[in-house]
């Protein structure tokens, strides 16, 4: 969170959660107590040493951790006041690596970060420990139900507080971004809250010793997080590898993509597409023209008119971009958005010819949105329009080259822009 900068909104929302989190650990000392402080160290530290294997999402202070394990564990073992106090005071003090920034601890981290990250693990293993006590757990003792409860209900309440944040951070729908988490988290939680389950077996049945033998497959569980994360950054790390190929083939195109995905971005959120949607269109807008790289240079950068011959050799950049897309796995899924996104609403498009509902709203999106940034930037054979003359083009075009709602939803959101 520290690259992504907070507005207002963002500051309010950190502040509630703050407040809700001093509410909720007063009424955890009002309402329990810590009575074995060797306890409390313990759990503490296994925070710190998890916490600090923190698995940064992005070159930022953004990452995921298998403390969760923990957490559940020392609420089960030493009730909610014990488990909340120690989640809280290992993410303080934890110190964990992160690319580009080394070590990233409590005196080198944005304050509204710490904020955070505080308020929601007070939240978040306050309520875990409040439904565990609530519905018939006792501390120290093992219940099936109630432990399963708490994991549950865990993920679902950490997914919202998460999901919040980043929809004010990036100015998407809360329940696209939260369903988007959810899914994506919801079988991992499950995992590490199983291991937790048996770490707290294990303190009860044997004590702190068996606790730090089934450490072992809480540091499993991190690396298996580790390479889905690896993975997941190989193949961002592709696409701008493709955009940069393209860029350096076409130099006109220099930073179209980028702010192809912008537009288009905006839009298929204006339209309520699901998160998900809009992830693959992030993508197809950054790879659209990807199909350039079959094209002759001197055609992409001819300064006059192109020969009938010539255009057809363009027109083949749609589905030679979808051929490359289609032959990386994690892409295949966007290859069609890719080949479509020069089809027309009436069907004079290429490389298909096809109209009406038979082209996905995914490259009716991208087509707009690639449209209007090709008529407001500079050409070889051409200047660049006014955004004014460009917005009309679009207007004017909306049932036969382009789709009429989206058409009109695009002309709304570049209104109200000015």
């Amino acid at each position: 969170m520290s690259d992504l900068k907070p507005n207002k909104t963002t500051y309010i929302y950190i502040g509630i959660l703050f407040l809700i989190s001093i509410i909720a650990y007063g009424f955890l000392i009002r309402s329990f107590t810590i009575t074995d402080i060797k306890m409390l160290l313990f759990w503490t530290i296994l925070t710190i040493i998890v916490e600090s294997l923190l698995i940064p999402l992005t070159n930022n202070s953004i990452g995921v951790s298998v403390g969760s394990a923990i957490n559940l564990a020392s609420i089960v073992v030493g009730g909610p006041l014990l488990g909340t106090t120690s989640s809280f005071l290992g993410l303080l003090f934890r110190c964990p690596n992160v690319p580009e920034y080394g070590c990233t601890h409590l005196f080198n981290t944005p304050y509204y970060v710490t904020v955070f990250n505080v308020s929601q693990s007070i939240i978040v293993t306050s309520v875990m420990g409040i439904i565990y006590i609530g519905t018939g757990g006792k501390i120290g003792e093992f219940f099936l139900p109630q432990t399963i409860l708490i994991v549950i209900l865990g993920t679902i309440f950490n997914t919202i507080i998460i999901s919040g944040l980043m929809s004010l951070l990036n100015k998407q729908q809360f329940i696209k971004v939260w369903y988007s988490n959810i899914k994506g988290t919801f079988a991992s939680s499950l995992a590490v809250g199983i291991i937790g389950i048996i770490i707290a077996l294990a303190f009860i049945g044997y004590g702190y010793w068996a606790v730090l033998l089934f450490f072992g497959p809480l540091l499993l569980a991190r690396y298996s997080f580790k390479l889905y994360i690896e993975t997941r950054n190989l193949y961002l790390s592709t696409i701008q590898a493709f955009n940069s190929a393209m860029e350096a083939k076409d130099p006109y195109t220099s930073g179209h993509a980028s702010r192809v995905e912008s537009y288009a971005v905006k839009l298929a959120e204006a339209y309520g597409l699901s998160y998900e949607k809009i992830q693959n269109i992030k993508n197809a807008a950054i790879l659209h023209d990807i199909g350039k790289i079959g094209i002759n240079d001197n055609i992409l950068n001819k300064a006059t008119a192109l020969t009938q011959k010539e255009y057809e050799d363009i027109r083949r950049h749609p589905s030679i971009g979808a051929e490359i897309i289609s032959k990386v796995d994690f892409l295949k899924k966007i290859s069609g958005i890719v080949r479509y996104h020069h089809e027309r609403y009436d069907g004079k498009g290429y490389p298909d010819g096809l109209s009406g509902d038979d082209i996905p709203m995914e490259a009716y999106i991208l087509s707009i949105a690639d449209s209007y940034d090709a008529m407001t930037s500079d050409r070889p054979y051409r200047d660049a329009l006014t955004k004014e003359e460009a917005l009309q083009e679009i207007i004017n075009n909306a049932g036969t080259q382009f789709h009429p709602d989206l058409a009109e939803k695009f002309a709304d959101i570049l209104r109200e822009r000015e």
